[in-house]
């Protein structure tokens, strides 16, 4: 992070005066506290719920500040700087655990369309407590890591409803399709699946997108795949030039593989990735983070939502 250092004005200068007559000359605002490097989630005794961006628990939470680095280990290689840090907070209780990441970014980029990327942000835990943690670039054979990714297209095509060719398009010409002729959605799906072959292959891009997040399991770099049950959620705002999104998963699903999952009042840690569509990033072009600690649950919030 750059610091910019000025000089100590001495108190009795004009801007001294000006400040003492405002202030107190030894006293004043308080300052915010300075962000952590480590990430620290507060644990919710009523219940993590849904929180969504800018709502009250969030500011009790601790602020951490998570430095980002180019994706320059593997092709293809995001070899400019982007977004240099992101600052994180986190809330848990028994369940589950949320994720309010934040970041600058000048232009809200939710397109997915040829020659455009959306902005994405994506959560990497490793599914199992302890000290001794996979490789932070995805993991590595034989010690996965579960990786919950939102997107802002996705976010964009859920906030619209049920998505159309015309919603990105608006001139474009749609040929018609046997399954609009479906008198009921149980007949609509049945059709979808016969002429829709990534339906029918059961490619899970192509389900009816209920959240936006995937969950998603790796064990290095080319082996991302979907977990088994998709159960994460995901809401975001941008305003004022910077996105804030959450990013809400279960601590445990008996049906993820790679291990037990973590449990509230347990250490362990946690890494971020951030895509800018506007920089053409995508894949594996991405800022990403190290492996940052994550304390679950070392603190208690009692306060309204």
């Amino acid at each position: 992070m750059l610091m910019l250092y000025r000089p100590i004005i001495p108190c009795m200068t004009f801007a001294g005066i000006l400040i003492a007559a405002l202030a107190g000359c030894s006293g004043g605002a308080k300052k915010p506290a300075p962000a952590a490097k480590n990430v620290v989630a507060l644990y919710v005794k009523s219940g993590v719920g849904e929180p969504k961006p800018g709502d009250k628990v969030w500011q009790q939470a601790p602020l951490a500040a998570v430095a980002m680095l180019p994706q320059d280990l593997t092709d293809p290689k995001l070899m400019d700087s982007g977004i240099p840090s992101i600052h994180v907070k986190a809330l848990c209780d028994d369940k589950n655990i949320a994720f309010n990441i934040e970041w600058y970014d000048s232009t809200p980029d939710t397109a997915e369309v040829e020659g455009k990327f959306p902005d994405a942000v994506a959560v990497q835990l490793p599914p199992a407590p302890g000290g001794e943690t996979p490789d932070p670039t995805m993991g590595q054979a034989g010690r996965p890591v579960h990786i919950h990714f939102w997107k802002a297209s996705y976010q964009q095509n859920l906030d619209r409803g049920e998505w159309s060719l015309r919603q990105n398009f608006p001139n474009a010409s749609v040929d018609h399709y046997p399954s609009d002729a479906a008198t009921d959605q149980a007949d609509k799906e049945k059709l979808s699946e016969q002429f829709t072959t990534g339906l029918a292959a059961g490619n899970p891009i192509t389900r009816k997108r209920t959240s936006s997040v995937d969950d998603l399991i790796a064990e290095g770099f080319g082996t991302l795949s979907f977990l088994p049950m998709q159960v994460s959620k995901g809401w975001s705002s941008w305003r004022n030039l910077k996105w804030s999104v959450v990013v809400l998963s279960p601590l445990a699903v008996a049906d993820w593989p790679g291990g037990p999952g973590l449990k509230a009042g347990q250490n362990s840690f946690v890494a971020f990735a951030v895509w800018d569509g506007s920089r053409k990033q995508a894949g594996s072009r991405k800022m990403r983070s190290v492996w940052t600690p994550l304390a679950l649950g070392a603190s208690d919030y009692t306060g309204q939502r």
